[in-house]
Parts: structure tokens; sequence; C-alpha cells
């Protein structure tokens, strides 16, 4: 039976895709975070050096640095490639992807900017915001509805920039302490979740941001090469009003975008 989600006691579990190229894969973690490994798909036919991955609610977007093309496979995951675009002429080091909604932020390790890619995708390049003289090497980027979440490698930071794209700053975290090689970042809704590749793991931070780390798991054991990361929770990401959900006899509501919570209707 489908009908629309009423206010509820309920807890939701989300999944977490992340991308390694070690092994040329996209990869899907259970929960936020748990050891068990959901699914993962080889890439190693279509890029070998995948760099940045997100998901937009019915597909997977990630970004591929050795043919410097965004992609877009189908599901989480499939082997079909729906669609592809060249941006080796904007950037030759493409490095994080996320989905704003509308259209696709990335960003480039080459010029030290901050990309919006029109649609998903289009050649149309909608705005770019130079970040060098923050952080030389930024490696990962999400949106939140409102503003810009980022990392960077150089001074091993978490950043929120203003809107997409200003110059503002509104919040950083150092966080060289716990990775010192901070890459891929993504946004639930309430944490901030990001990768790391000095100690190959998924990390969880308070809020947007703070100093306290709520949870980490080690995927060293999966790959070795750790590049970046997303959550299924596209709703609390994006801050929109969740999707129709489909309750089961087991008192389990499935999300449409992927995702499920039990409690009561």
């Amino acid at each position: 039976m489908i009908r629309f989600l009423k206010k509820v006691s309920q807890t939701c579990y989300y999944d977490t895709p992340w991308v390694g190229f070690e092994a040329k894969k996209l990869y899907l973690q259970s929960g936020q975070f748990t050891s068990t490994l959901k699914k993962s798909e080889s890439v190693n036919g279509i890029d070998t050096t995948p760099t940045g991955i997100s998901w937009d609610g019915t597909d997977t977007p990630w970004i591929g640095n050795a043919d410097d093309k965004l992609y877009l496979t189908s599901g989480q995951f499939t082997s079909t490639i729906k669609d592809s675009e060249y941006i080796n002429g904007i950037d030759i080091y493409p490095q994080g992807i996320s989905w704003d909604g509308t259209d696709t932020p990335w960003c480039g390790n080459d010029a030290d900017k901050l990309y919006l890619q029109s649609g998903q995708f289009t050649s149309t390049l909608k705005d770019s915001e130079a970040v060098g003289s923050i952080d030389n090497t930024p490696n990962g980027i999400s949106w939140d509805s409102t503003n810009t979440p980022w990392i960077g490698n150089e001074a091993d930071k978490l950043y929120l920039q203003s809107g997409q794209f200003t110059s503002t700053i509104k919040e950083s975290e150092a966080i060289g302490g716990v990775d010192s090689i901070p890459l891929g970042i993504s946004w639930d809704g309430t944490d901030t979740l990001w990768i790391g590749a000095e100690a190959t793991k998924l990390y969880l931070t308070s809020g947007q941001f703070t100093s306290t780390l709520k949870d980490s798991e080690n995927v060293g054991g999966v790959d070795t090469s750790t590049q970046d990361i997303c959550t299924n929770n596209i709703d609390g990401r994006l801050d929109t009003a969740p999707q129709v959900y489909e309750k089961s006899r087991s008192n389990t509501i499935s999300l449409v975008g992927g995702g499920y919570c039990n409690g009561n209707l």
C-alpha cells in the first residue's frame, strides 16, 4: 500500500555510497556506518580513476579523473551508464561531485575551483568559484540546500562556502588530527559525512561543523584508496519533504529514494 508520510515517531536508516580507486569501484555501505558492504560495482572498464560519487534518489552521479568525465550510472548500482560529460576543457583534475536537485556541483584540483555544471549533464558551466587562496587542494563538494560544504587537503579542513557560490566562507573545521588526507564530503541534514585516505575510514562529524566525531568505519579491508562519500538521505541533504513511502506488513517503511524507517503510520 502506498501513502504519503504522516508525522510519526520512527527511526530511519540510510546507506552510504562511497568510491575507491584501488579496486576502481562504487560501494554502498550499510547504514551510517556498519561494517556491512551491501553492493559494489566495478567501473574499471569506464574510468580507471573514480574520484567522486553522489546520489540523486534514482541514479548515481560519479566523476572520473582518467578520462576527465562526469558519469551518471543507473541505480545503485548497475552497469548502465545513462549519461557522461567531458570536462577536460574546464579542469583536468576533477575530484568530488554532488547533485543539488537541478544542477551538478563538482570541484577541480587543476584550477582549484568549485564548479556548477548545468543539469545532469550539459556542457554549460553555470558558475565557478576560485578557492585556491583558501585551500589549493579542493577534493570534495556537496550541497545542503543553502550553502556548499567542501573539503580541502592542503589545510586538512572542512569548509562551508556561502551559496552556490560566493567568496564567503561561513565556517571551517580543522580535521588533520583525525585524518590528514581528507577527500570527500557530504551532508545528511544533521551531520557531516567525510572520508579520509590516511586511515581509510568513513567519518561522521557532528553538525556543520563541530569537533565532535560521532562515528567512523574502517574500510581499508575493502579498498585502500578511499576517495569520496555521499548519503542516501537525499531529503535530509536537500532539505526537501520526504517522498512517498511504501509500508510493508512488518511495519518497515521503505523510502522511494533510498533508505527505510521503522515505525507506525
